[in-house]
């Protein structure tokens, strides 16, 4: 007699160590976020969010908890100036943007928000929101505060990416769900879907020192709390070794030191 969850295979979000982001990517596999499912589910997400901001109930807290620091952030920049503007890298269908809308009411219009995003999530994003959309990071315009939520785990030159907010010369760049902390920097795989992404766990000080050599200094840092494979605020992370695991990802919020 067979039992049938004998041979059950057990999902995990991440897999494998690779010393560089080359090496993970050549075990990545399907459409990844240009796939139909990552559309299909943001898509489902940004609309389940508007609806409720419609009806003006509170913003599902599972989708907005990487946004947790921007309102705050946003409310107490447009305390110190009347006009702002953001840039949100990796910004999805604008769920961020939605928060905002949430948390300082009328005061959104005094935000110039932009989301920098893959060209197939712009298409659909600027059929939804009032909001710029922009296929790649501009080169000469500046912004107010950058927002980059739980995004440059996924770009390879994770150090250039640092180079390049900082020529934009945000007073404040606000990292949320940053994958950093006291462990070596490495490499894995995130099982999504279909999908194998390369992704990166970083050392914080070493991230750190690259914004350090930008003129970018920390002004807070805090854990941020998530749920994921129904584990509340620790990542689960139990098939790495202990050495290699992260107990929680960071909130970081940088400030220009000549601002």
């Amino acid at each position: 007699m067979t039992d049938n969850h004998q041979d059950k295979k057990p999902f995990f979000i991440w897999e494998g160590i690779y010393d560089s982001f080359q090496s993970a990517m050549k075990q990545m596999a399907g459409p990844g976020f240009r796939g139909e499912t990552y559309k299909d589910r943001t898509y489902s997400a940004a609309q389940l969010c508007l609806a409720a901001l419609r009806r003006g109930e509170p913003i599902p807290h599972f989708h907005k908890q990487r946004s947790t620091y921007l309102p705050i952030v946003v409310a107490m920049m447009l305390d110190m100036r009347q006009h702002i503007r953001v840039l949100d890298f990796g910004g999805g269908l604008g769920i961020g943007y939605m928060t905002l809308v949430e948390s300082i009411g009328g005061a959104i219009d005094r935000v110039d928000y932009t989301i920098v995003e893959i060209p197939e999530i712009c298409e659909l994003g600027r059929m939804m929101l009032d909001v710029q959309y922009l296929p790649s990071l501009p080169s000469t315009v500046g912004c107010d505060l950058l927002h980059a939520a739980s995004s440059i785990q996924y770009v390879e030159d994770w150090r250039d990416l640092v180079k390049t907010f900082s020529s934009l010369h945000a007073k404040y760049i606000l990292l949320s769900d940053v994958f950093a902390g006291p462990i070596n920097t490495f490499a894995t795989l995130q099982n999504y879907y279909e999908s194998k992404i390369p992704h990166w766990f970083l050392n914080q000080e070493e991230l750190l020192e690259a914004f350090y050599k930008y003129g970018y200094r920390p002004t807070m840092k805090n854990y941020a709390t998530s749920r994921r494979l129904q584990v509340e605020d620790i990542l689960p992370m139990d098939n790495f070794p202990e050495r290699f695991r992260l107990k929680q990802s960071l909130h970081l919020l940088l400030r220009r030191s000549d601002a």
